[in-house]
């Protein structure tokens, strides 16, 4: 059947022909890029991470979301949802703001930002779904705001995880984006909450010189006599002088030291590095994690102490945290790391913004909900998607094909009670079997054949699925003592419809005894109740499965 309809899709209109054509095994292939649009309150799943609104595959592989900004904003992963409020709100208007300027500038092609800590962690639907509610709750308390430079445009709000003491200016660390008034070094005593303000890297000799011998120049250094500082460990531009035992001498920038170090330790000994930072509780987030580092080459060893984690302009993260705790509200955090700013709520903001995912040779679309998949001119491919569709790109486009369920003709099995499950008096639990990927949901009437309640349970899998009835109506309301009809009714990605009713009695329960709780309804055994008592040992319930699973920081 989704055959045919595509099919139909593909014939020649007034524009000419279609750039999709159908295939005999129920596939589509697209020219160009396609868009799957779910809209408001629908997850869309890409190789299990969920995310809200529309997902784009763009001719060349790139995978992008667009979506609401303060959907977006929700969605950045940057800072720990456990911490202080006020850090949270500090952080949402920086994150948004940066998502503004990003757009602004168009620095890529296709889409505003990317989802890596090229420019700000974005994990989706995820961060919310995965216990983020506080920061949720940050997001929505400082909704549209955002800071505005000298020019009337959104600045560049650079943050980081851990400054050590104090923060850089931009043209410290950035010199091809110049100075920023905004962006200036302060003293930023705050920033002692991190676990990264200070921290130790220890290396044996042996280690040491292994690890500079990878280095191009570094490997006539070795073994290494001393290794010297040149400027303030706070200096950006300052280098190492490397001298060997036999006097030879390199000179390398500290930054690219830290790298070198950061990117040949844990290659030669990933067993001890990165190692633990000072509270033992996890690794370093690298080797070395900062530029801000001397090194003391010792008889046996090799000590690096260093301050700080990250670029080090605009807000530290852990010093937004320390401030918080301290009592700083969000604006006095802002104002304190660029340049006294405050947030505004102007109108220029854009509503939707377009989120750069990575690009992919074959991914896995699904979502919790019928999804319409359109080309790129906007004409509809597939009208109601639904179950896992695989996206696989070829030359100048992708070829879609659908679940391996799509054609079979739809089948519901019989709602039957499950009485393991049920519980006399205050829920019903009913089961029923489906062949293929449908819309489940639960409906309820009356005897009069009224609707009492209906529940959306989402996308199911073949197989049996099981949902609860609490004896309340759509309003939350206790129903009364009668006979009601429950049905799983299952609707495919056509827009069929099936599902075979069954029949609970709730029977008016006895006066209470004094000083007992209130009254409840109570479930009568009915004979189709009585009937599946018999074979209770024989039932299998399995929990309904949505088809979008969840899978099992980043400085701009």
């Amino acid at each position: 059947m989704l055959a045919v309809v595509l099919a139909l899709l593909v014939s020649v209109g007034p524009g000419g022909p279609r750039a999709a054509t159908a295939q005999p095994d129920g596939a589509v292939e697209v020219d160009g890029a396609v868009r799957v649009v779910g809209g408001e309150g629908v997850l869309i799943g890409i190789d299990g991470v969920r995310y809200h609104d529309t997902v784009e595959l763009a001719a060349d592989g790139q995978v992008i979301n667009e979506l609401d900004v303060e959907r977006y904003v929700a969605g950045v992963a940057e800072m720990p949802g456990r911490w202080p409020l006020e850090a949270l709100k500090a952080q949402a208007v920086a994150a948004r703001t940066y998502a503004w300027w990003s757009a602004v500038h168009g620095a890529h092609a296709g889409f505003d930002l990317c989802a890596t800590t090229a420019c700000q962690v974005f994990r989706g639907a995820e961060v919310v779904l995965d216990g983020g509610q506080r920061w949720e709750e940050a997001v929505a308390a400082t909704a549209g705001e955002v800071l505005i430079g000298p020019d009337g445009g959104p600045i560049l709000a650079r943050y980081f995880s851990t400054s050590g003491g104090r923060t850089y200016a931009n043209e410290e660390v950035f010199p091809t984006s110049g100075s920023r008034p905004y962006l200036v070094a302060i003293d930023d005593p705050y920033d002692a909450v991190s676990p990264y303000h200070r921290w130790r890297v220890v290396f044996t000799r042996e280690e040491f010189d292994e690890v500079l011998s990878r280095g191009e120049r570094l490997v006539a250094t070795v073994p290494v006599a001393e290794v010297a500082r040149t400027g303030d460990v706070d200096d950006v531009t300052a280098a190492f002088r490397v001298t060997g035992r036999d006097g030879t001498v390199v000179e390398v920038g500290a930054v690219e030291l830290r790298d070198f170090v950061s990117l040949v330790a844990p290659a030669r000994f990933p067993d001890r590095f990165p190692s633990r930072r000072a509270d033992g509780l996890r690794p370093l987030p690298s080797t070395v994690p900062s530029s801000r580092f001397t090194v003391d080459v010792r008889d046996d060893e090799v000590m690096l102490e260093g301050r700080g984690w990250g670029h080090g302009v605009g807000m530290g993260q852990y010093g937004a945290r320390g401030r918080a705790e301290d009592g700083a509200d969000h604006l006095a955090i802002l104002a304190a790391y660029y340049g006294g700013l405050q947030p505004t709520r102007p109108a220029e903001l854009p509503e939707r913004i377009r989120v750069g995912l990575g690009q992919r040779e074959e991914v896995m679309l699904s979502a919790d909900d019928v999804v319409t998949i359109v080309d790129a001119r906007g004409e509809v491919v597939v009208e109601r998607a639904l179950g896992p569709w695989t996206a696989s790109r070829g030359p100048g486009g992708w070829r879609l094909t659908p679940p391996a369920d799509h054609e079979r003709e739809l089948e519901v099995g019989p709602t039957r009670p499950v009485p393991a499950l049920t519980r006399d008096g205050e829920a019903v639990t009913v089961e029923a079997e489906v062949n293929k990927h449908v819309l489940l949901r639960l409906e309820v009437a009356d005897e009069a054949g009224q609707a009492v309640t209906t529940r959306h349970l989402g996308v199911a899998e073949p197989g049996l699925h099981a949902a609860t009835w609490r004896l309340t109506d759509d309003d939350g309301a206790p129903v009364p003592a009668g006979t009601y009809r429950l049905v799983l009714t299952g609707e495919d990605g056509a827009g069929r419809s099936a599902g075979t009713a069954t029949e609970v009695t709730i029977a008016q329960p006895a006066p209470p005894a004094e000083g007992s709780g209130p009254n409840l309804p109570r479930i009568a055994p009915s004979g189709i109740m009585l009937a599946a008592s018999a074979i209770v040992g024989l039932v299998l319930v399995v929990s309904l499965l949505l088809i979008v699973r969840r899978p099992s920081r980043s400085r701009p």
